[in-house]
């Protein structure tokens, strides 16, 4: 889901013809899974590396230079005007336009932290919101009671807002098919 979200917002943000998106956000809850490491943002970079693994495989495909401060030299850096990574916490009092937005793994985002992100939302956005009911590790949150499932049920049937799932025998491979099955 992530790598199809990314692939849409590089096309929308960089390869169509006046678009209103000049900006990339990703935004991630920080729902630790094992010991605590804090939310300085040098202690982001383990949750986010999966997100740059995506990027540099599309850049591979189809070179997204703008996306990176300096892709010439092999320095991967993401170009803060173009691409930026926000954890939850931040969010508060920004004002998010003319971007392409990307909510990854929202099942873990409770419904005041959707509604706080979700508000933040101006002119000329585009929200994809991602996420796997079946996957929540919030302690706090369950299949039924998240930001996502909370989102759908809330949006539903609106002007401008539209709903996929995915669905399928392909999942990340056959350990992961195993485990949801399982319920383990």
């Amino acid at each position: 889901m992530t790598t199809l979200a990314l692939a849409a917002a590089l096309y929308l943000a960089l390869e169509q013809k006046d678009n209103p998106y000049r900006k990339i956000y990703l935004v991630k809850p920080v729902i630790e899974i094992g010991a605590k490491l804090g939310y300085l943002e040098e202690k982001m970079a383990p949750y986010v590396r999966y997100i740059g693994d995506l990027l540099m495989k599309l850049h591979d495909l189809r070179p997204a230079n703008r996306i990176f401060a300096d892709s010439e030299g092999g320095n991967f850096r993401y170009n803060p005007k173009r691409f930026e990574i926000l954890p939850i916490a931040f969010i508060r009092g920004m004002n998010l336009e003319n971007a392409v937005v990307i909510i990854d793994e929202m099942q873990n985002l409770s419904r005041a932290e959707t509604r706080a992100l979700l508000t933040r939302m101006g002119e000329n956005v585009k929200c994809i919101c991602l996420g796997d009911t079946r996957q929540v590790d919030n302690p706090y949150l369950n299949e039924s009671n998240n930001g996502l499932n909370w989102t759908v049920k809330m949006l539903k049937g609106l002007p401008g807002y539209g709903h996929i799932v995915l669905k399928g025998e392909r999942s990340r491979g056959p350990i992961t098919d195993m485990v949801i099955r399982t319920g383990l």
